[in-house]
């Protein structure tokens, strides 16, 4: 008991070690070059509830090219901390400062190092531990989520087949998945790269199951500078609006006096990430990381916010007729 809520505040870390199988836990590493060039590395284990197939994994996505690389590992290669994040898989180490990268395959060389400064983590407090707010007390979820760094400053470089990759005064984010499965439906947006020099917006919406029903649950957080604004399921914030026009989403949430309004416009190069099935890590999520993002926020009298990204981490997953009719019954 002393573990499950010690690993409740501290999302950052490893909970494999009190949760039974099936189970999977991955962190969402996105870096990207001075030059505006996206990958997400992801580190993570999977266990299968059904077969005995348990392993360690780094899954590393090119946004420019659109190429998907899964690097399987030996469990044993597998170690990490369950007070903070700190993993290691073979000879590579991931942590909240950076990235030590050691991977030469048949398929993908990657070697090098990134440090990341000026980490904006998503509070945990006893009343909010984390993004899932009191929902991430709840035991029986079928997957937790965590925002470990809206934004950060990357620096370093990585040889990447070949290629030497500038990544000094390049941004990162950090966020994270654990638990038995993913979601069925989603809508997933992230960018930190807008024309302010330090804003960042994640936001999602997916069915959840929850005491033998299905609802939209969403989370929503929008970094201006120093301030996190947050809109969310848990907070009471309510969707007003939120469809697919066939070229974009449109999604507009309102909480108290704000209103924030999100457009999201597809990228043009996607890659297909795994994601934990009954057996395996299977090939199931479209990812772009070239996604367009228009964002908006206001109070009743002014504009707090506006400005647009083109370096938006997209994802739409799933029945998204069930997921849109769900957030209407918000």
């Amino acid at each position: 008991m002393i573990n499950w809520f010690k690993g409740i505040h501290h999302p950052e870390a490893y909970h494999g070690l009190n949760n039974k199988s099936p189970f999977f836990e991955g962190w969402y590493n996105k870096v990207v070059t001075a030059d505006k060039h996206p990958f997400a590395i992801i580190p993570g284990i999977y266990r299968s509830g059904e077969i005995e197939n348990n392993f360690p994994f780094i899954m590393i996505f090119d946004g420019k090219s659109g190429d998907v690389y899964f690097e399987r590992f030996d469990i044993l290669d597998f170690s990490a901390s369950s007070n903070k994040y700190d993993v290691i898989i073979g000879e590579n180490r991931f942590f909240q400062e950076g990235i030590d990268l050691k991977i030469n395959s048949n398929d993908i060389n990657m070697t090098g190092s990134l440090r990341f400064s000026g980490n904006y983590s998503w509070p945990v407090k006893l009343s909010e531990p984390g993004c899932m707010g009191w929902y991430g007390y709840m035991p029986f979820m079928e997957c937790y989520h965590g925002i470990l760094s809206m934004d950060h400053v990357v620096k370093g470089e990585l040889v990447y087949n070949g290629s030497v990759l500038d990544f000094n005064n390049g941004r990162g984010y950090i966020e994270k998945d654990w638990g038995s499965n993913f979601p069925n439906s989603w809508i997933w947006v992230q960018a930190n790269h807008f024309k302010k020099t330090r804003s960042s917006i994640s936001a999602s919406v997916a069915t959840i199951p929850f005491l033998g029903m299905e609802f939209a649950g969403f989370i929503i957080g929008l970094l201006i500078e120093d301030k996190l604004y947050r809109f969310t399921t848990y907070r009471s914030a309510k969707i007003v609006f939120l469809e697919n026009n066939g070229s974009q989403i449109e999604w507009i949430v309102k909480q108290k006096n704000l209103t924030l309004s999100i457009n999201i416009l597809k990228g043009n190069k996607s890659g297909v990430l795994y994601a934990p099935d009954k057996n395996d890590m299977v090939e199931k999520v479209s990812e772009y990381l070239n996604s367009k993002v228009v964002v908006r926020l206001q109070d009743k009298e002014n504009i707090i916010f506006e400005d647009e990204s083109s370096l938006a981490g997209n994802e739409i997953i799933g029945d998204l007729d069930y997921l849109l009719q769900l957030a209407k019954k918000h």
